[in-house]
């Protein structure tokens, strides 16, 4: 046999070795490993959607007020509205306190986004004054999205928020003992 079909040979059975040996090995836990990292990163933008639409709804709520010289018409369609937001802030804080589980978090952030979806929850059942609970609902989700979903360039500021957002939550828990 000429010495070049023994190199292409040899050349061809390693790669065919290096290829099995790498799909059984190696290939199963990229693929393990990949399918975490995507669910930690849909979990973060469930996390996102739900903080933004309690900070939105919050802040629509907050400011509306029914104009007393508008028509009938209008001022039902405005509270209809205002119920539209009224159940996007109770689905969302569901939504944090049930799927809250932000994988692709430091542990001290995924200890502090845990007890955020916690304290918004019960902020919202809570038997305080509307005004009250939309006031916190803003405080709580402003901070988080300060802290969490702050642009690159206010990364700087995100210890200011993050004690900011764990000042609030010890009160709310202080207040509940």
């Amino acid at each position: 046999m000429s010495s070049w079909l023994a190199t292409v040979l040899i050349a061809v059975v390693t790669a065919l070795a290096a290829t099995l040996v790498s799909n059984l090995t190696f290939a199963p836990r990229l693929e393990a490993r990949n399918r975490r990292i995507k669910a930690g990163h849909r979990e973060r933008e469930h996390f996102a959607e739900s903080v933004l639409c309690v900070l939105v709804n919050s802040a629509r709520l907050s400011s509306m007020s029914l104009p007393s010289v508008a028509s009938e018409n209008v001022q039902r369609a405005l509270l209809d509205e205002q119920e539209r937001w009224h159940r996007g802030v109770s689905t969302a804080t569901e939504q944090l306190a049930d799927r809250t589980a932000p994988l692709s978090f430091l542990p001290p952030l995924r200890e502090v986004a845990l007890r955020l979806a916690l304290n918004t929850r019960l902020v919202w059942i809570s038997e305080r004054s509307e005004e009250s609970k939309l006031a916190t609902l803003l405080e709580l989700a402003g901070a988080a999205q300060g802290l969490y979903f702050a642009a690159w360039w206010r990364r700087p500021q995100r210890l200011t928020r993050l004690r900011q957002l764990t000042g609030l939550m010890d009160d709310l828990e202080e207040h509940r003992r």
